[in-house]
């Protein structure tokens, strides 16, 4: 491709197509206008400065601007279109992959601005600030929950390295009880002392912060914008809180699924295909949704079937074809989705035993 430095007057009137490869420390910006690469630079990762960049573009009758879902949020897309101008946030498993063997920052500015000029990139939809201010709470939650099975593990293996173990009067693990015999145990060495000390501290501060979240999550299921919808997706016994909040948080909006495909796409239950001629075979689940939603409706799952005999059934029949438990509970994970959805849709609670 021939290459246009800065020349203003070849973008006058055309519309330019911009990819943003985005880094913590720098952004590479790819111009791409005609079928023809304009310029690639590299600025400091600040909107101002990406401000700057588009002096030499002011001639183009349009500038669209496209950079990948990951650490660096929404706040570009929202400034970006806060100015006036278009922008998208395309998931980066959704690009059509190269077998080229050299990647550079430069290439994936450039790839990103090519497909977006060609409309071959899928957008992910931004929700409203309140939202995703909302929906940090339940990812937070996530992460302190991780995080307090490492510290239980860091604890537990600590303990069997110096042969302890709790008395016999101890039948459950991390309650009470259990924490105060942990408070009580001394070590001979200083430094055991101070290692136990440390763990048993973090698992407990860990274990507050889990608490101060669940609050949180209570008080925001009584929230207006969330109490009614929160009430229609836990009238199934088996989906609590921290189900409830996460499906609408992670979801926001249901009328953006015009179909039931498309809704369970978004949530990575779709069962991945390989089709050749009249032989069609269905194989893992393409995880390319929303992990947070998955999982916390596979955990659920577990549970509902304990109390919906259609979803047990259905549970049960997998098995009986031989089909492993974690598959079958995937299963009935998206079948449960699928009803959610279409009890928030109608605005009624959730029937057991319904087909």
């Amino acid at each position: 491709m021939k290459l246009y430095k800065k020349n203003t007057e070849f973008v006058q009137d055309k519309q330019v197509f911009c990819g943003i490869d985005v880094h913590d420390k720098q952004w590479t910006l790819a111009f791409f206008c005609d079928g023809e690469i304009v310029e690639t630079i590299q600025t400091q990762p600040y909107y101002k400065a990406l401000l700057n960049r588009l002096a030499n573009y002011q001639s183009a009758r349009k500038i669209s601007f496209v950079y990948e879902a990951g650490f660096s949020g929404f706040v570009l897309y929202r400034q970006l279109s806060k100015d006036g101008y278009s922008c998208i946030v395309t998931p980066p498993s959704r690009i059509v992959k190269t077998d080229q063997k050299v990647k550079t920052d430069k290439r994936d500015a450039t790839k990103l601005a090519m497909l977006l000029s060609a409309h071959l990139l899928k957008a992910v939809t931004v929700p409203p600030v309140d939202v995703e201010a909302d929906r940090s709470i339940v990812r937070r939650h996530d992460q302190l929950v991780k995080s307090q099975t490492r510290s239980k593990n860091h604890i537990n293996s600590f303990l069997k390295l110096h042969d302890l173990k709790p008395p016999a009067d101890i039948k459950a693990r991390w309650t009470k009880k259990h924490l105060a015999w942990l408070a009580h145990i001394s070590f001979d060495q200083p430094a055991h002392e101070s290692t136990f000390k440390q763990l048993l501290n973090n698992y407990c501060t860990i274990r507050n912060e889990i608490k101060e979240t669940l609050l949180f999550l209570r008080k925001l299921s009584r929230d207006p914008r969330y109490q009614e919808n929160y009430q229609i997706v836990t009238s199934v016994k088996g989906v609590g809180l921290i189900t409830g909040m996460t499906f609408l948080l992670e979801l926001f909006d249901m009328s953006r699924f015009s179909n039931v495909n498309k809704f369970s796409s978004f949530m990575g239950l779709t069962p991945s295909q390989f089709s050749s001629g009249d032989h069609v075979r269905l194989g893992h689940i393409t995880r390319e949704g929303n992990d947070h939603l998955r999982r916390v409706l596979v955990e659920s799952s577990w549970t509902v079937i304990r109390y919906d005999p259609i979803l047990r059934e259905k549970y049960l029949r997998l098995r009986a074809r031989g089909v492993n438990g974690k598959k079958a509970i995937v299963a009935v994970a998206r079948t449960l989705a699928v009803r959610l959805r279409r009890c928030l849709l109608d605005k009624t609670p959730y029937l057991v035993g319904i087909d």
